[in-house]
């Protein structure tokens, strides 16, 4: 087990790296575009590519690659298995270039129907962008297949740092963007998109070092590839909910100014924590959960699903407790400059308090959807999605008109809130040896530190906004490092009080200690 948290660290590691840049990025884009029209349709275009390569593909490659490259490994001789991935991995291709291609002429009505509130020149600024992300689909495409490589090998390492590169030259871009008039919103466009290829060409050099071997072959009647799909069908069905929801959402939002990018801005900072810890806990442990699903070790599973359950927890509550009373001060260290005003980030500091209200529920969802996928149910992930998404488009139209764009931050999380219950409750009816109340006495002790450390942020905050709100850039970049600083102390300190064992434990085995790890 230590083995895993090791991975789970590393991981960890390069995801820091990513989400630091990522912020940079952002800052960096607060300040050059602000909460403008011009911005809204960035974002807006931006957010497509991703919507599209989700719909078609994304959610086949992140449910259902990784189980069966490693049911390949397992069951045939490296030759063969690499052979049977390849024509997994080219069937895929077929299909992400095809989509591409498509959306090129359908573009102008996958804007629309993303724009319907918003005024044509808005429209037109949507679709001059996204025309240039058209692209992106396939890079994401081939950055989830070697992603998925990549983790079903174990080497969690250089998936985590590509998103590095890919920052890094969006940053590039914001700059000669801010720096040239000439360059403009197509070298803008152009260097987004230049983005996404910098972050496949990384993974490069660590799908060699694996042993990948690739085949230049496709049978769409391959039985790797025909499981592939059937498994897929309930993921497609997953994800156009999500996307129906998202456009309902994306509607609601361009209707406000500054709607879309407070939205997408507040869900960097809420996904910050999840994306540090508990994708990365969920990544390593997904081989682990499949392996042991085929071997019909059960125990073992059940304990592995607890872990992750409760390490989520231990990591995820106290940054859920932060980010709800501290929201204010991070944001407005981190983005009030340039065309990013006071008033924006009191619109963003209260768009990402409510979005956290779900972060913990948000975390726990995805994760027994790891579960559920590893067992090779894409049914029951697709049922749940559906509720979900259903009453959080249910409930942003109920509350748009009284909350604005609030409201739907707000809606977000209590549709986590909702789905997540209901995955606990059907995976521990699915697994009988899983024994949830196991993990009553840790989540209990948990609670009760991050409400005593979110006390404790509510209270800097306050003092924030007294002494410090209106200082220079530096200075808060200080305090703000300090009062993190400061809170991650005291939960540590009220951990230790609290004797939560599950935390001790975690870092005991990221020790280089002389012991052998234990397998998962």
């Amino acid at each position: 087990m230590s083995k895993t948290l090791k991975s789970i660290a590393g991981m960890s590691l390069g995801t820091l790296f990513s989400r630091l840049t990522g912020f940079v990025k952002l800052a960096l884009m607060s300040a050059v575009l602000g909460f403008t029209p011009l911005a809204d349709a960035y974002n807006l275009a931006h957010v497509l590519p991703t919507m599209i390569y989700e719909l078609i593909l994304g959610g086949i490659l992140s449910a259902v690659f990784i189980p069966v490259i490693v049911e390949q490994l397992s069951e045939h001789q490296p030759k063969q298995a690499w052979l049977n991935i390849s024509q997994v991995i080219n069937a895929g291709m077929l299909v992400m270039a095809a989509t591409t291609i498509i959306c090129f002429a359908a573009s102008p009505f996958l804007v629309y129907i993303q724009t319907l509130k918003a005024q044509t020149a808005t429209r037109e600024q949507v679709l001059f962008f996204f025309w240039f992300f058209i692209p992106q689909i396939f890079f994401y495409g081939l950055s989830a297949i070697g992603g998925g490589v990549l983790n079903a090998r174990g080497k969690f390492a250089a998936v985590a740092y590509a998103p590095v590169a890919n920052n890094l030259v969006v940053i590039a871009t914001l700059f000669a963007y801010k720096l040239f008039p000439w360059f403009g919103p197509a070298g803008l466009a152009l260097g987004t998109t230049f983005g996404v290829l910098a972050q496949v060409l990384f993974l490069l050099p660590g799908l060699k070092a694996c042993g990948f071997k690739y085949h230049f072959t496709v049978n769409f009647k391959h039985p790797a590839v025909v499981k592939t799909f059937k498994l897929s069908l309930p993921v497609i069905l997953y994800v156009a909910f999500n996307q129906l929801n998202l456009t309902v959402q994306n509607n609601l939002a361009i209707g406000i100014q500054g709607g879309v990018s407070a939205l997408q801005y507040a869900f960097a900072f809420y996904i910050l924590p999840h994306g540090l810890l508990a994708v990365s806990i969920g990544t390593v442990l997904l081989p682990g959960l499949s392996h042991l699903a085929v071997k019909k070790e059960w125990e073992s599973f059940a304990g592995a699903v607890r872990k992750g359950i409760s390490w989520s927890a231990l990591c995820i509550i106290p940054s859920m407790a932060v980010l709800i009373t501290c929201s204010f001060p991070i944001v407005q260290s981190l983005m009030q400059h340039g065309h990013f005003h006071a008033a924006d980030s009191f619109m963003l500091a209260r768009v990402l308090s409510l979005y956290s209200l779900g972060l913990f529920s948000f975390t726990l969802y995805l994760f027994l959807n790891r579960v559920f996928y590893s067992l090779q149910d894409t049914r029951t992930p697709m049922v749940l999605n559906f509720i979900g998404n259903a009453f959080n488009s249910g409930f942003n139209l109920w509350v748009i008109g009284k909350l604005g764009v609030d409201g739907l931050a707000l809606g977000h999380a209590a549709a986590y809130t909702l789905i997540a219950l209901l995955s606990l409750g059907l995976i521990s009816s699915r697994v009988r040896e899983l024994r949830l109340r196991l993990l009553l006495p840790v989540f209990l002790k948990t609670a009760a530190a991050s409400i005593l450390v979110g006390l404790l942020g509510w209270g800097l905050s306050l003092g924030w906004q007294r002494w410090v709100d209106g200082g220079h850039l530096g200075p808060k970049i200080f305090y703000l490092a300090a009062m993190m600083l400061g809170l991650g102390a005291a939960y540590l300190g009220l951990a230790r009080l609290f004797r939560i064992a599950e935390l001790m434990e975690m870092f005991k085995m990221l020790r280089p200690a002389g012991a052998k790890p234990e397998k998962l």
